[in-house]
């Protein structure tokens, strides 16, 4: 071979070309996770970090981090990425890749992107979305609630021009348009994730079992009903108002789906969520109860699909109702720390599945009594800001019986206390308030005065209420019928 035919060896350093990237690489010895060499770019963010570990001087972690995909690419000889959020809210797209040397010894070649300003621009497309469900949220809202002041308006002035023969149908319509709203402000703050809420420990096929006959009821004749559901018990932590509202809405969804009759199937039962779908659907692994509800439905097409969890889609005619739906249950079932999956086609019906963390014991489930628990002339202390609130749950109270005390915050309800002979029976607090909320107020009753009970009211809370020592927490939530706060008064003097 004459010189001429001779390979030629390249006329560039390849310590040359790492430098010249624009991510950092380094050559990380795989035994020990200690840096060897780092390029230019690495060395310019990171400085020098040769002979440290990996872990310790990147993460800064004492022992391989969780996130790291080493081994895989050891075993594998494949590339292997991950993207990492670092404590310092910096994020890092990571690749591994296995390299052999001439002398034999092998090698990682770890080569580390900085995708922060990218996930914030992520971050903020994101934001914008929302921000445009919330304004149709808003949209939704201002025509519904404007729909049921309308009828509250004119019920009220037909009452206030003395219209005898429409008086019992005129409060009956504001009874009817107060309930909406209520319902309607219920759904709304499960929505948004800020609803106060009483989980308990419930089976839920006793549940179900309950609200078969609601259901029917709901679906009515024209549609069969089957209920299937585990003959093990379906143990989950939430709600119970909570379960009856995503009944109720998957029940008329299937319904307005089947307008010709059909066939409605509840079942339910206990499943694995294994760690990869746990993390698409941003939950936990575990253990989780499924309640299923397949209808023999029109279908939904998939145009529709993509915004079933948006607040107001109009997804139904014009006068068929634009209420949260779905949302609603979807802001449920997340605050539970579960998920939902939609499955359908058109004219082949839908499928909904809502998954719950699966708890470990279960209670019996025992139906609330309906009637309201008689007063003993007990004195109660009602604190709320709102005047006209706090003038309307008194008078309820004085009704059934009780003696009533009034403070205007937690600040005026302490000095009240201060100022009476004897102390009351019970502190019937709304939990946000101006100066003092209802969790510091009840915390200075309880340091000085153990013996009286303490129950909170609220309808919209960012606070997380919690039991103070050993007692246990007693809440009810706004709006509330006179039979509900004397009922839950009588249940918590008595606790």
């Amino acid at each position: 071979m004459s010189r001429s035919e001779l390979p030629m060896r390249p006329s560039y350093d390849p310590q040359s070309l790492l430098n010249a990237q624009p991510v950092m690489v380094a050559v990380i010895d795989p035994a020990s996770y200690t840096i060897q060499f780092q390029n230019e770019t690495g060395l310019q963010r990171l400085g020098s970090l040769a002979g440290r570990t990996c872990y310790e001087a990147i993460a800064g972690s004492p022992s391989p981090c969780a996130f790291c995909k080493m081994p895989q690419a050891l075993s594998t000889g494949e590339v292997t990425v991950n993207e990492v959020c670092l404590p310092n809210k910096q994020h890092l797209l990571v690749q591994w890749s296995k390299a052999d040397t001439q002398d034999g010894r092998t090698h990682i070649i770890e080569t580390i992107t900085d995708v922060t300003a990218q996930k914030r621009l992520e971050e903020a497309a994101q934001k914008a979305e929302k921000m445009e469900a919330l304004s149709r949220l808003a949209g939704g809202m201002a025509h519904d609630i404007n729909n049921l002041l309308t009828v509250i308006l004119c019920a009220s002035e037909r009452i206030a021009h003395g219209v005898k023969k429409s008086t019992g149908e005129s409060v009956r319509q504001i009874h009817g348009a107060v309930n909406r709203a209520a319902e309607l402000t219920r759904r709304l703050v499960a929505f948004s994730h800020h609803q106060m809420v009483q989980p308990s420990l419930l089976d839920l096929n006793v549940v179900l079992e309950e609200l078969t006959a609601q259901i029917c009821s709901l679906v009515g004749k024209g549609i069969s009903l089957e209920m299937a559901l585990d003959a093990k018990p379906a143990p989950v932590l939430v709600d119970r108002q909570q379960i009856e509202h995503i009944v109720t809405v998957l029940g008329s969804n299937a319904r307005d789906a089947m307008p010709n009759g059909g066939c409605l199937k509840v079942s339910t039962a206990t499943v694995a969520v294994k760690e990869e779908t746990a993390k698409e659907q941003a939950v936990k692994p575990g253990a989780y109860v499924q309640l299923i509800v397949r209808d023999t439905g029109c279908g939904i097409l998939p145009e529709v699909q993509a915004h079933l969890f948006e607040p107001f889609f109009a997804r139904k005619g014009e006068g068929s109702g634009r209420g949260l739906g779905l949302p609603s249950v979807y802001g449920m079932v997340r605050q539970n720390g579960g998920f939902i999956l939609v499955i359908s086609e058109r004219d082949a019906g839908t499928e909904v599945i809502v998954a719950l963390p699966r708890s470990e014991l279960v209670q019996p489930v025992l139906p609330a009594s309906t009637l309201p628990v008689s007063a003993g002339g007990e004195t109660i202390l009602v604190v709320e800001d709102d005047e006209d609130v706090r003038m309307a749950v008194s008078d309820m109270l004085k009704i059934a019986g009780y003696t009533v005390r009034e403070a205007s915050d937690g600040m005026d309800a302490l000095q009240r206390l201060r100022e009476m002979t004897s102390p009351p029976h019970l502190v019937l607090t709304d939990v946000m308030m101006p100066r003092m909320t209802g969790p510091q107020l009840a915390k200075q009753i309880y340091s000085t005065m153990p013996a009286i009970q303490i129950l909170y009211m609220s309808g919209y809370t960012d606070c997380i209420l919690e039991p103070v020592g050993d007692r246990k927490l007693s809440f009810i939530r706004k709006p509330f019928t006179a039979a509900e706060l004397t009922r839950k008064v009588g249940e918590t003097l008595k606790a």
